[in-house]
């Protein structure tokens, strides 16, 4: 089957580069995650083999963070490596212009007709490229995490509807320090929907949303219940100030306490 989709692009579309996002990622991405968290968790669940695949996916994830991005980076790069693209807010992607090298893609939401360009664009890319996957967060902007309801702008539905054949893959992110000076950074991926060609944007919307509130509130449940077995670690960060110091100084404190208890 031959899909037509019109071929304008964002003002901003594209341009991904080898070597550009390996030079973003080692020099940008990879440093400060390391750097900022313990550890990054994620639990795949039935996703994994959607993910694993070669199917066209669109993950559309809930924004509680600057640090969203960079978790697709991660995930993407290391853990299923695709065809990645993710939609950016225009400003933002003529201030960190290298994004594109990565295959980052502008949208911009006051310009109706520009938001519609980047939609179709997207479209685009799940019908056409090999092992393609389109990350979006569909709130718009950075949200709480626990904000309810979530308010959704209808762009999953529209771009699933447009390329008529795509799973999309609810993602929840959440960052927690915990009783650690750094914070684990944790993804839960939830169940995904396949859309076909016969789908209506509506009934997909509807659908997209509530399977992604669900995906947020098991993540916190989980996490307030330290329920975490299933998350596997995809990045260890930099050890934590109080774990170096009982590691560096806690042999010869306990040896000091132990000599002046007698």
């Amino acid at each position: 089957m031959t899909i037509v989709l019109q071929t304008d692009e964002p003002r901003l579309p594209a341009r991904p580069n080898r070597f550009g996002a390996w030079l973003v990622y080692r020099g940008l991405v990879r440093p400060a995650l390391r750097s900022t968290f313990k550890r990054i968790l994620l639990d795949a669940g039935p996703a994994d083999s959607v993910l694993a695949g070669s199917d066209p996916v669109l993950c559309y994830v809930t924004h509680t963070s600057w640090w969203d991005g960079y978790l697709a980076f991660e995930l993407f790069r290391q853990v299923y490596p695709r065809q990645h693209f993710l939609m950016m807010e225009e400003a933002q992607l003529r201030r960190y212009f290298f994004f594109r090298w990565c295959g980052c893609f502008s949208v911009d939401r006051a310009d109706a007709r520009e938001a519609v360009r980047s939609l179709r664009y997207a479209a685009r890319l799940l019908a056409t490229r090999a092992r393609p996957l389109v990350w979006l967060f569909p709130q718009g902007l950075i949200r709480p995490a626990d904000q309810r309801p979530l308010e959704l702008y209808r762009g999953a539905a529209e771009i699933a509807t447009r390329a008529a054949g795509v799973w999309c893959v609810p993602i929840a992110l959440r960052y927690e320090f915990g009783p650690e000076q750094r914070p684990d950074a944790l993804i839960a991926v939830g169940d995904p929907l396949w859309v076909g060609q016969s789908a209506a944007a509506r009934t997909v919307h509807a659908t997209l949303a509530e399977r992604l509130s669900s995906t947020a509130d098991s993540l916190r449940d989980r996490w307030i219940a330290g329920d975490l077995a299933a998350f596997q670690p995809i990045l260890q960060g930099k050890q934590s100030a109080n774990r170096v110091f009982d590691a560096v100084l806690g042999p010869l404190i306990r040896r000091w306490t132990g000599k002046n208890s007698r």
